[in-house]
């Protein structure tokens, strides 16, 4: 795990292992976000056991992608039709699986590995969750999709609120996070989302901190505007 981690940090310029780590589960959200969408509009979910799961990073203009892609086509289909007592031990199970079986070991090899908090890692998980949550609820407004988006925040709640801490082997839910927002400085009456934990992008080559990242107070975001 190391030496990936170091393969990527030279990729995006990270001075330190931490860094890179705390980008790979960012992208690692979109495994997370994809199960959510799997279960909610397909009643079927992939197989994403750790050993399903290759990690591709592909250098695009400006910034380096990371893509997840399944070794093999394994798929789970629920047993039953939503809202069933069937259907709903299925759900819990596959999210309860999917943390505590491929989450949760992952981001505790990324931390032995990179030196960096576990709680710092799984802190970045509600920021690609809630990120997924914009994109998607602008993708799909536009069209006739009320039902869909319905089933999605009935099963993004779950996954939040109603797994347990166990699944993740914490002393509480690290999905369970209040989003916070501030005005968006570019566009009126728009608002961002303050990421949940820091991701450490100012320990990039010349880099600083995100304009919504938690550690800046609004004195510091007013500056970081003006030096931009």
């Amino acid at each position: 795990m190391q030496n990936f981690l170091t393969a990527y940090g030279e990729f995006i310029e990270a001075e330190e292992l931490p860094v890179a780590a705390a980008y790979f589960v960012s992208w690692f959200g979109d495994v997370a976000a994809a199960l959510l969408y799997s279960v909610s509009v397909h009643n079927t979910v992939p197989n994403l056991t750790l050993t399903n799961l290759q990690v591709h990073l592909i250098p695009e203009q400006g910034f380096t992608r990371i893509a997840f892609q399944l070794s093999e086509d394994q798929l789970d289909h629920a047993p039953g039709e939503r809202h069933t007592v069937d259907w709903a031990v299925w759900r819990e199970q596959v999210f309860s699986r999917f943390y505590k079986d491929t989450v949760s070991p992952l981001l505790l090899c990324l931390s032995e590995a990179s030196g960096l908090q576990l709680g710092i890692l799984w802190g970045q998980l509600p920021t690609s969750l809630q990120n997924y949550r914009e994109k998607l609820q602008a993708l799909l407004s536009t069209q006739d999709n009320a039902s869909l988006l319905s089933y999605l925040a009935e099963d993004d709640a779950f996954m939040c609120n109603e797994l347990g801490p166990e699944v993740f082997g914490r002393s509480k839910n690290p999905l369970q996070a209040k989003v916070r927002f501030i005005d968006h400085p570019l566009e009126v009456g728009k608002t961002l989302a303050i990421k949940n934990t820091c991701c450490l992008q100012y320990k990039r080559t010349n880099r600083s901190y995100c304009y919504t990242c938690p550690r800046l107070s609004k004195q510091d975001r007013m500056n970081w505007l003006q030096q931009g």
